[in-house]
């Protein structure tokens, strides 16, 4: 399914809180819910090729697909940049491809 996060998204998200992120203001559209919470789980915290962007949805998990991973992993990082620093600008809005099941 596509996921499309939009500048609204970004402007209504709070940085670094995995419920109420960016990403989780697109899901919480998309799905109809606020049960939900975006996390990135590092395997090797210096590489982000290994880095899985999980989603939970109502007690079911989400995987951003492999050909968008790494393009999520950058928003991600960079939207919660905002919260340690007012100058920083914002990044645009994208959209990403989710699957059900671990790519």
């Amino acid at each position: 399914m596509k996921i499309k996060i939009t500048k609204e998204d970004i402007k209504n998200g709070k940085p670094c809180d995995s419920e109420n992120c960016a990403v989780s203001q697109a899901l919480m559209r998309h799905f109809n819910t606020d049960c939900l919470h975006t996390s990135l789980e590092y395997k090797n915290i210096v590489n982000d090729d290994e880095t899985i962007v999980v989603i939970g949805v109502d007690n079911q998990r989400y995987f951003v697909s492999e050909k968008d991973r790494k393009k999520v992993v950058k928003f991600i990082n960079e939207f919660d940049d905002l919260y340690s620093a007012d100058d920083i600008i914002p990044p645009k809005p994208i959209s990403f491809e989710l699957n059900q099941k671990e790519i």
